[in-house]
């Protein structure tokens, strides 16, 4: 091995002048392309997401000094904030939080209705749903049975599922001869829908 390189080392000094510069100009090309694609490109790649998440902190900072203490307090018990899909996959968004409750808790025989569940009064988070917008309910109505033992954890599934925003109505009925609780709730999911507009007067 070591004559190898040191034939190889005396081949090279033998060449012109030329030859030798422009053999280490070509493999100092190759050592830079190699660096920048496997070594450099990753820390830049590293230290543009340090800069983002750096710069995200400091908005956070930022923005937590102008927090009121009623805005903190609901963020702990609400949680984080969605803005609010539109009305086709919200709709099917709510159907499917329902059916995967259901499969959660092996529930196969089961009644499901869409309904719209109204709008919100005008202005209502206008903000969030932006120019020519409006918030609109989206409601399901589920009906199923259950063990006794079973209705606290569904209702909670129920009320802590990402897709459901509110729980309406909640309606228990003891089934003597099954030993089982009829439930009926109605889900409600808030959703972005184009604003009517009609004109007034003329045809």
């Amino acid at each position: 091995m070591n004559a190898n390189r040191l034939n190889l080392r005396v081949r090279f000094l033998q060449l012109k002048p030329l030859y030798r510069f422009g053999l280490i100009g070509i493999a100092v090309v190759v050592i830079y392309v190699f660096l920048d694609d496997y070594c450099w490109s990753y820390a830049r790649n590293w230290t543009q997401e340090g800069d983002r998440i750096q710069s995200l902190l400091e908005r956070g900072a930022a923005r937590e000094n102008s927090l009121t203490k009623e805005v903190e307090r609901a963020a702990i018990v609400f949680g984080s904030v969605e803005i609010p899909d539109d009305v086709a996959k919200t709709s099917e968004s709510l159907a499917l939080a329902v059916n995967e409750t259901m499969k959660k808790h092996h529930i196969t025989l089961y009644g499901y209705e869409a309904l719209s569940g109204g709008k919100f009064s005008s202005g209502t988070m206008s903000e969030v749903a932006g120019a020519g917008r409006r918030i609109e309910r989206m409601r399901g109505d589920v009906q199923f049975e259950i063990s006794p033992d079973d209705v606290a954890q569904i209702i909670a599934d129920f009320e802590e599922s990402p897709s459901i925003d509110a729980l309406n109505s909640i309606k228990l009925r003891w089934i003597e001869n099954q030993k089982k609780v009829d439930i009926r709730l109605s889900t409600e999911a808030w959703a972005i829908a184009a604003r009517d507009v009609r004109k007034k007067g003329g045809s």
